[in-house]
C-alpha cells in the first residue's frame, strides 16, 4: 500500500468482505433451522445463479427434490408453494456466497491492477479468495450426504463446512489486523496468553460441536437446564457401539458435551478475569473484558436456545455470538503477542 488513503481503502474493502462472511454465516444457519438445504439437489455454480423463473421450471426443481430421501421420508406431504418456501432459503444462500466472490475479485484485480496493494500482501490476501472457492465446494459436498439414504447432512461435514467459514472469517480479520497496526511486532510472554490460546482451542472445539449439535438436531432433546432431564448424564448417552462414537453420534452425548465444553468456557473466563490486573497493554484489556462479556451473553443465549426449543431467531443470534466471540479473541491474542514499537 502507497499511502495512508489507500491503506483505509484496502480495510474498508476487506472488513465489507468479513460483513458478508458473517452474514453468510447467519444465512446459513437459518437455511438449516428451516431444514431448507436440501431443496437444490444439483449443483451448477454458473447457470445455478438464476432460479426457476416460470411454473414449469418450478414443478422441474420440484420433481428433482421428489427424487431424493428428505421428500419421501420426511417432506412428503409437501406441496409447490411449501417446496417454494424452503427453496428460497438455500437459494439465497448460493447467491450470497457467489456476491461475495464478486465483492471480492472485482476490487481485488483494481487494486492490483492499479498497484496500490503489494505483490507479497495481495498474495495473502488471495488465499482468502482460494479459502472461499474451497468454502463453496465444501458446501455442495455437506448437501451431497444429504442426497443418499439419510435425508439429513452429515453432522461432519457440516462442521467442516462452518469451520471453514470461521478460518475465512478469521483470517480475514488478521489481515486487517496487520493493517491496522503497522507498529506493532512479535513478542511473547504477555500476561493471560497461554491461557487465551488454550481459551481459543477450547472456543474451536466448541463451535465444532455446535456444528455436531446442528447437525444432529440434538437442541431438540433434554431441553432443560442445568440437568439434562432429571439427571446430570442422561442414560440414552450410551447406546452406541463402539463407546467413543457416541460423542460424534449419539445426540444426548454431542448435546452433553457442548454443554460441558460451554461449562470449561465459563470457567477459563473467570480465570482470565482474575488475571486483568496483569495486564498492561490498553488494548489487550480492551479486549479480554469484551471476551468475557461476550462469553457471558453467549452462554444465556446457548441455554434459551436450549430450553426454548431451539426458535430460530435465538439460535441464530447463538450462532452469530460464537462468530462475535471467535473475533474477540483472535484481537485479544493478536495484543497478545504484539508491542507498540
Amino acid at each position: 500500500m502507497n499511502n495512508s488513503s489507500e491503506h483505509k481503502a484496502i480495510i474498508i474493502w476487506l472488513s465489507f468482505i468479513i460483513v458478508m462472511v458473517f452474514a453468510m454465516v447467519f444465512i446459513g444457519g437459518v437455511t438449516r433451522l428451516t431444514d431448507s438445504g436440501l431443496s437444490m439437489v444439483d449443483w451448477k455454480p454458473i447457470m445455478g445463479a438464476i432460479p426457476p423463473l416460470t411454473q414449469s421450471e418450478w414443478q422441474a426443481a420440484f420433481l428433482k427434490y421428489q427424487a431424493y430421501p428428505e421428500f419421501n421420508k420426511v417432506n412428503f406431504h409437501m406441496n409447490l408453494e411449501d417446496f417454494k418456501q424452503i427453496y428460497f432459503w438455500e437459494y439465497f444462500h448460493r447467491l450470497f456466497g457467489r456476491l461475495i466472490g464478486l465483492v471480492f475479485i472485482i476490487p481485488f484485480l483494481y487494486f492490483s491492477f492499479k498497484k496500490k496493494i503489494s505483490k507479497a500482501f495481495g498474495k495473502k490476501v488471495f488465499v482468502a479468495f482460494i479459502l472461499g472457492g474451497m468454502q463453496g465446494l465444501m458446501g455442495w459436498y455437506m448437501v451431497k450426504s444429504g442426497l443418499v439414504n439419510r435425508p439429513d447432512v452429515s453432522q461432519y461435514r457440516l462442521s467442516a463446512h462452518l469451520l471453514l467459514a470461521f478460518v475465512i472469517i478469521g483470517y480475514v480479520y488478521f489481515l486487517i489486523l496487520q493493517l491496522r497496526n503497522p507498529g506493532r511486532t512479535k513478542v511473547s510472554n504477555k500476561p493471560v496468553s497461554k491461557i487465551l490460546i488454550l481459551f481459543f482451542t477450547v472456543l474451536i472445539l466448541q463451535i465444532t460441536y455446535g456444528a455436531f449439535v446442528a447437525g444432529l438436531d440434538a437442541g431438540l432433546t433434554h431441553n432443560t437446564f442445568p440437568k439434562m432431564g432429571r439427571t446430570w448424564i442422561p442414560n440414552d448417552m450410551f447406546t452406541h457401539v463402539p463407546t467413543w462414537i457416541n460423542f460424534f453420534e449419539n445426540i444426548a452425548a454431542v448435546q452433553f458435551v457442548h454443554r460441558y465444553i460451554g461449562w470449561a468456557l465459563i470457567f477459563l473466563g473467570a480465570f482470565i478475569f482474575t488475571k486483568l490486573k496483569k495486564i498492561n497493554d490498553v488494548l489487550q484489556k480492551k479486549y479480554v473484558k469484551l471476551i468475557l462479556i461476550m462469553l457471558v451473553i453467549q452462554f444465556l443465549l446457548g441455554i434459551s436456545t436450549l430450553v426454548l426449543l431451539v426458535p430460530i431467531s435465538i439460535a441464530s443470534l447463538h450462532q452469530l455470538g460464537a462468530v462475535i466471540l471467535f473475533l474477540l479473541t483472535i484481537n485479544a491474542l493478536y495484543f497478545s503477542f504484539t508491542d507498540e514499537n
